[in-house]
């Protein structure tokens, strides 16, 4: 894994510039730089502190799979409260969103 080439397109897909990554890190813009570029490797703390504004999470980041292993807010909400739910509840819920996503 190259983290410099996914750092960048993470931070392309979720449409952060340099300079805004760094004000939302503190992380300066050269050193951003400099490990897109793999000039630098980031310790684990710059790397959190990076990974952070895009919404990723360290062990996230270093998965082989595409699939997301931490929900955002408002998936882990839903949940939760689809945990609260009976079967039949839930499954209304499921069916729910199976149409929409339809559309």
């Amino acid at each position: 894994m190259n983290i410099g080439e996914t750092l960048a397109q993470l931070r392309k897909d979720k449409q952060i510039s340099v300079y805004k990554l760094s004000q939302l890190s503190d992380v300066s813009i050269n050193y951003i730089r400099r490990v897109e570029k793999g000039e630098s490797i980031p310790s684990i703390e710059i790397l959190t502190a990076l990974l952070s504004p895009l919404g990723i999470h360290l062990s996230e980041f270093f998965r082989e799979e595409a699939d997301i292993l931490y929900p955002s807010s408002y998936e882990a909400e839903l949940v939760r409260l689809t945990r609260q739910l009976n079967e039949e509840q839930a499954m209304a819920i499921l069916n729910l969103a199976k149409l929409l996503a339809q559309k």
